[in-house]
C-alpha cells in the first residue's frame, strides 16, 4: 500500500488549470487527510491535462510500512460466573417464558452461557466466545420485558463488558455469537442470523440447527466465517438485507464455502428491519395474524399427522419444495 494515493471518494475539487469542479486530490494514508490542493489530477485529463503526484516534490510515492497487529485481547473466565445469575431481574429471559418452558430456556441459557448484568436493570450479557473457548468479550444489551425489543430511548443502550470492566488498552477483534458451540455440535447445519436475540429465540423454535450469530449485518463477513467454513451453513439476512448478504454468500462459495442465503424473511410482507425470531413470535402469539401456508407445508401438515418422523426428515435434510423454498411452517 502507498502512503499517498488518489481519493478514491466521489468528492471533487476545483482545478487549479481549468478552474472547474473535477480535481481528485491525493490522500496521506496515515492521516487520512489531503495533502497541499496542487497534488492532484483533473478528470478531464484528455482536455485539460493537469497531473501534479506528490512524487515530484518532497512527498514520495513509497509504500508505507504495515503497522503490526496487535494480539487480541480477552475477558477472564471467571466474568461468566459473575453474570451466569439473578436469572429473575434479566428481562429478555423473563420475556422469553411467556413462550417456552423453563427447562428449555434453562438448557438454552447454559448452551450460549447468556449472562446478567446491573450495567443496567434488567440487562442481557451475549458472551462472544471463540472456538478455542476464549472470551473475546460480551455485549451487554438491555430489553423491554414487555415487548422483547431493544430499548433504544432515550439513547441505544448498548455496551460491551470489557468497557465496563475499564480494562486498558482492550484490542477487541470479535467473533461470532455462539461460535464455540460448534465444538459441541459438530455435524448439525448452522443457521447465522444477525441478532444474539435471534439465535438464542430460534435455538428454542427450531433446535434441529446450530443458531449463531454475526452481532451485526456489518459481521456477515470472511474474517468471521472463517471458523465455520466446512460446515454447511444457512443465512437467514433481516428484510431488505438479502441482496446485500446473498451477495456476499455467492462471493463466500466461491472460496470454498457452502452457504445458502434463505430469502424466507423477504418474501414476507413486513416492515423493514424484521427478523426471523420476529416472525415467529408473531405467528405464535398473534390470534389475528393468519399464518400463509404454502402447498407444501399444507401436505406436510397432513402427512405428519399420520406419519410425525416425515418432520424430522425434511429437517434433518433440510428439504425444499418444488419451488426450492424451504419448508418452515410445519410440526
Amino acid at each position: 500500500m502507498y502512503k499517498y494515493s488518489l481519493d478514491k471518494s466521489s468528492k471533487k475539487f476545483i482545478c487549479p488549470n481549468c478552474n472547474k469542479k473535477t480535481l481528485v486530490r491525493y490522500v496521506d494514508h496515515e492521516t487520512s487527510h489531503y495533502i497541499e490542493q496542487q497534488y492532484g489530477r483533473c478528470d478531464r485529463e484528455s482536455s485539460c491535462k493537469y497531473h501534479v503526484s506528490p512524487k515530484d516534490s518532497t512527498y514520495a510515492l513509497t509504500p508505507s510500512e504495515p503497522k503490526p497487529k496487535r494480539e487480541r485481547s480477552t475477558i477472564p473466565k471467571n466474568e461468566i460466573t459473575k453474570h451466569g445469575q439473578n436469572f429473575k431481574n434479566n428481562y429478555f429471559i423473563q420475556y422469553l417464558k411467556n413462550y417456552f418452558h423453563e427447562d428449555e430456556i434453562k438448557a438454552t441459557i447454559i448452551n450460549y452461557l447468556v449472562g446478567t448484568s446491573n450495567h443496567w436493570r434488567g440487562a442481557t450479557v451475549f458472551w462472544q466466545i471463540d472456538d478455542k473457548e476464549a472470551i473475546v468479550t460480551g455485549k451487554i444489551m438491555l430489553f423491554d420485558i414487555s415487548t422483547g425489543k431493544r430499548v433504544k430511548k432515550p439513547y441505544n443502550h448498548i455496551n460491551w463488558i470489557h468497557k465496563t470492566l475499564k480494562i486498558p488498552n482492550y484490542e477487541l477483534q470479535q467473533c461470532l455469537f455462539g461460535l464455540h458451540l460448534i465444538n459441541e455440535y459438530p455435524e448439525k447445519t448452522i443457521a447465522l442470523v444477525e441478532s444474539e436475540k435471534t439465535a438464542i429465540t430460534m435455538s428454542l423454535f427450531l433446535p434441529n440447527y446450530l443458531w449463531i450469530a454475526t452481532g451485526s449485518k456489518g459481521n456477515f463477513k470472511k474474517e468471521l466465517l472463517e471458523p465455520i467454513k466446512n460446515f454447511k451453513i444457512i443465512v437467514y439476512p433481516d428484510k431488505s438485507e438479502y441482496n446485500d448478504w446473498n451477495k456476499k454468500a455467492t462471493q463466500l462459495n466461491q472460496k470454498g464455502y457452502q452457504i445458502r442465503c434463505s430469502d424466507y424473511v423477504e418474501k414476507k410482507d413486513v416492515p423493514e428491519g424484521t427478523d426471523l425470531a420476529d416472525i415467529y413470535f408473531k405467528s405464535k402469539t398473534s390470534e389475528k395474524v393468519e399464518i400463509k401456508y404454502t402447498k407444501t407445508e399444507i401436505e406436510v401438515n397432513r402427512l405428519a399427522k399420520i406419519n410425525p418422523a416425515i418432520i424430522n426428515l425434511i429437517r434433518t435434510f433440510e428439504l425444499l419444495d418444488v419451488d426450492h423454498n424451504e419448508i418452515m411452517n410445519i410440526g
